[in-house]
């Protein structure tokens, strides 16, 4: 029997919904429902993926590992598994297969993989962005040295600003389909410009 969709994204600095809990013996934490995973299923939803019901598995970045997460869903498959929060840009090889092996695991035959990424033109393109209050990111100190962006995240809630400086490494097209195959998994179609799904059977 397969499930729903996992989303499987980022600990924010920000803090997490109520309905957050560790998980006994990882450094993950899982929380069920839609809570802080809106603007990923607003996204799926638009390109016809169905999203209900959600399990969000939220990791700690850099510390996750695939073997550390692996149990925390035991054997069970979803029908969509999404890797989130530019995850598959973490500038460390192991933790991006490590991510992208623990999607593809998870993943239902016949399911589908939808990875979030940085557009392909980012390492030239990124730029500063002044965070709306309480609504959107911002971005600061952005540093472009392709492949690789460096800048602070920005988050600006009820007045109280957080900080988040990060690396990440921009990949092609040719690369990011690379990086799925070592894991068996296949492009079957663009769903936007930073979003792509990929099937079982690479």
């Amino acid at each position: 029997m397969t499930e729903g969709l996992l989303l499987i994204r980022r600990l924010r600095p920000i803090g997490e919904p109520a309905a957050l809990r560790q998980l006994d013996g990882s450094e993950a934490w899982t929380v069920e429902g839609t809570a802080g995973a809106g603007r990923i299923v607003h996204a799926l939803a638009q390109a016809g993926i169905r999203c209900d019901p959600v399990l969000q598995l939220v990791v700690p970045v850099p510390e996750v590992t695939a073997d550390a997460l692996r149990s925390i869903v035991d054997q069970r498959r979803f029908d969509t598994v999404v890797l989130g929060s530019h995850l598959v840009n973490l500038p460390d090889e192991g933790r991006r297969s490590a991510l992208l092996d623990l999607a593809a695991s998870h993943v239902a035959s016949g399911g589908s993989v939808v990875v979030e990424h940085h557009p392909i033109d980012w390492a030239e393109t990124a730029a500063e962005v002044e965070p709306t209050p309480g609504a959107a990111l911002g971005m600061e100190d952005v540093r472009r040295e392709p492949p690789f962006v460096s800048a602070v995240s920005v988050y600006d809630v009820g007045g109280r600003m957080f900080r988040q400086p990060f690396t990440a490494r921009v990949l092609s097209e040719a690369e990011l389909a690379a990086e799925l195959g070592r894991v068996g998994l296949a492009v079957a179609r663009r769903l936007s410009a930073t979003l792509i799904e990929a099937k079982p059977g690479a």
